[in-house]
Formats: C-alpha cells, sequence, structure tokens
C-alpha cells in the first residue's frame, strides 16, 4: 500500500461546505402550464425567475435565495438502503486492498458503484462515491495494471472536478496535461438527455443547465470526458438520476423516466388548479390562503406562482402571484410563444416588485466557473 492509501478517506477527500444561514429568506418559484400552453416554455419561464432570485441574492440586494422544492416530490422513493449496501462494499474493498487482494477488491468496488448508481438522485454522498473511484486507482495499481490505474486516477480527478464546480477538459490543466491527456477521460464528448414529461428542469453535477422534454433535448457537444451525475427534475413527480461516465470523442444519450409523485395532490395541485379568471374564480383571499398553506407546507418566505396560458394567435397570458410579508400581490403580462419572449415580461415583473431593473440573461448562471478542487497528484 502508498502512504497516500493509508490516509484516513475523510482527510484525503473533503471538501469545503458551506452551510447556509438559517435566516436567509427563501422563495420557491412554481410556473404552471395551463390549457393547452407549451409546458417547455413555462419552465423556461421558472428557470429565468429563479436564475434573477439567485442572481440578485448573490449580488448582496434584499430578495429572497430561490428554493428548490422537486426533492420533497420523492415521497415513497426515498431509501438510504442501496448507499448502506454501497459503504459496506467500499468498506470490504477496502480490507480487501490492505490484505493485498486486489482482484477481491476491483469486484467490490464494482459491486459499491452499482449500489450507489441505483440510489441516485434520492440519496448521495459524495465522499463515498470519490472514494470509490479513487480506490478504483488503487486496487489497479496494486495489480500491476498501471494503464487501467492511470485512466482509473483520471476518473477520480474529472469526478471531484465536476463535483467541485471546476469547468473544460483535463488536460487544459498543465499538472494533469502529462498524466491524463493520452486517456480515454481527456477532451470532450457529447451529452444529450430528453425526458418523457414535457416542461422539466436538467441539471449535471448538482447545476441547473437547461430545459428537456419529450421532443426537447437538452444537448452538449463539448461535455468535459468523465463521470457526471445526472438529474432531471420537475415539480410534481419523482426525480430522477443516474451517473454517467462520459467518453472523448462519444456520445452518450438518457431519456429520463419520471413518474408522479404520491404527495402531488396536497402539495401541487391546490396551486396549479386555482381558478382566477372568469365565473367560477376563486376570491382573492381564498387565493391566500392557498398560498399561505403552501408556503407553510415548503418553509418558504415567499410563494411565487406563475401561470401560463393561451391569449389568442401566438400570444400567451402570464399571470404571476407573489405571497409574502406583502400579502398576495398579482400582475398580468401578455408574451409571446418565442424562444426567449417571456423575458421582456420578467423584466417589467422585477422592476415592479423590486424597483430596479434586471434582464433575464444577465442572470444567467456563467458557465465558465472555475472553482477550487482537492485532490492528490500522483
Amino acid at each position: 500500500m502508498t502512504r497516500i492509501a493509508r490516509l484516513t478517506l475523510a482527510a484525503l477527500l473533503a471538501l469545503p461546505v458551506l452551510a447556509r444561514a438559517e435566516d436567509t429568506p427563501r422563495v420557491v418559484v412554481l410556473v404552471f402550464a395551463r390549457d393547452g400552453a407549451d409546458a417547455n416554455t413555462a419552465v423556461r419561464v421558472e428557470r429565468d425567475l429563479r436564475n434573477m432570485f439567485d442572481y440578485a441574492h448573490s449580488e448582496g440586494r434584499t430578495v429572497p435565495r430561490p428554493l428548490d422544492i422537486e426533492p420533497r416530490y420523492d415521497v415513497g422513493n426515498l431509501s438510504k438502503g442501496e448507499i448502506t449496501k454501497s459503504r459496506r462494499h467500499f468498506n470490504d474493498a477496502q480490507r480487501a486492498l490492505e490484505n493485498g487482494d486486489a482482484d477481491e477488491a476491483m469486484e467490490q468496488l464494482f459491486r459499491a458503484e452499482r449500489f450507489y448508481t441505483k440510489a441516485i438522485p434520492y440519496a448521495s454522498d459524495h465522499p463515498l462515491l470519490r472514494g470509490i473511484f479513487f480506490y478504483y486507482y488503487l486496487a489497479r495499481q496494486a495489480a500491476g495494471l498501471e494503464d487501467e490505474a492511470r485512466q482509473n486516477y483520471c476518473a477520480y480527478v474529472a469526478l471531484t472536478r465536476n463535483l467541485a464546480g471546476s469547468a473544460g477538459p483535463l488536460e487544459q490543466f498543465e499538472p494533469l496535461a502529462d498524466k491524463c491527456g493520452e486517456t480515454r477521460i481527456a477532451g470532450t464528448g457529447e451529452l444529450r438527455v430528453t425526458a418523457d414529461v414535457d416542461g422539466a428542469h436538467v441539471y449535471v453535477d448538482n447545476r441547473a443547465v437547461g430545459v428537456i422534454g419529450k421532443q426537447l433535448p437538452y444537448v452538449d457537444p463539448f461535455a468535459p470526458a468523465g463521470p457526471h451525475l445526472v438529474e432531471v427534475r420537475k415539480a410534481g413527480f419523482a426525480r430522477w438520476g443516474t451517473l454517467v461516465n462520459l467518453q472523448k470523442g462519444k456520445s452518450e444519450s438518457l431519456r429520463a423516466k419520471l413518474k408522479k409523485a404520491r404527495n402531488r395532490a396536497e402539495e401541487f395541485d391546490p396551486l396549479a388548479k386555482l381558478v382566477f379568471e372568469g365565473p367560477d374564480a376563486f376570491s382573492e383571499d381564498y387565493i391566500a390562503d392557498v398560498y399561505f398553506q403552501m408556503a407553510e407546507k415548503f418553509h418558504a418566505d415567499e410563494l411565487v406562482g406563475a401561470y401560463l396560458e393561451p391569449a389568442g394567435g401566438d400570444k400567451l397570458r402570464l399571470t404571476i402571484f407573489s405571497f409574502g410579508q406583502a400579502g398576495l400581490e398579482r400582475k398580468d403580462f401578455t408574451v409571446t410563444g418565442e424562444l426567449d419572449g417571456h423575458r421582456p415580461a420578467l423584466v417589467q415583473y422585477w422592476r415592479a416588485r423590486f424597483g430596479e431593473a434586471l434582464d433575464p440573461a444577465d442572470a444567467l448562471p456563467s458557465a465558465d466557473r472555475f472553482a477550487p478542487t482537492l485532490f492528490k497528484v500522483e
């Protein structure tokens, strides 16, 4: 065993975690497509609103931080059993390696990775996942499989960087170019994701990256090669996720299958089915009461619900309710069905709510993120 193998897993794999202050105000944003309106357009509105709140909060403005509530719809799917099995096989792999049995260690690591993947996205343990990848490297190195060990080491580094938010392929970083530049983990590949429902958010390595539907894929033609956590979310549905190992020059196509959540009727339908136009419209007091109840359930300080409905021709009506300390506020806008036809309305909404201009295009997360990454350079 090398000296690094004897280091504690916590010391080797720990990454800094920033805790959220408990007194940080939080806002839930949900956008509903009704009466034939395009669900993919609705989720673009939802994503832009979330980005606007997140951007303004990060800039120090007095607005709440967005709270993603999709994990609440995992009811009936949550289980730590698979992670427990993964951790048990990982521990068995460590013992096997300590006893000099590299083949047994690799078998146990294969099982550990398999059970971990089955747990995604309902349970996760990033240090455990990184440990599995690192010990693949140690086991193959102990078995004398130098080329495979190098591939495993570079996969471990790629995973660590991806989870930390680093951008770009491995070989653009000088310390890794010589070791990883000729491996399958170097360079880029294509990642394609679709879903069996319209209007879903796709996350790659825990970051929202796009909108997908039945015929609307998320495509990254130049995703860094290596392991990536891919997750698909939609309010009212249990989440879907997997681990994909993207190889240089190859394409991976994923199709997410989402199931309706068991608590959909209690925590989604009351908001989705509100009637606020016509003879059957609910009173403003009733709508405010529903929003109050949902905000309490979601443990949010503010709840923003938007409704996208056809308004004749290529026009859509966007109705936005905001419920918080100021009570219930309603604002109506007309938007077009074009790709970004809703953005001028969101600029108007933001100015009316907060008295300042913010363009959704300026609130998009930067794709060029570099975060500090901790790993052992061999």
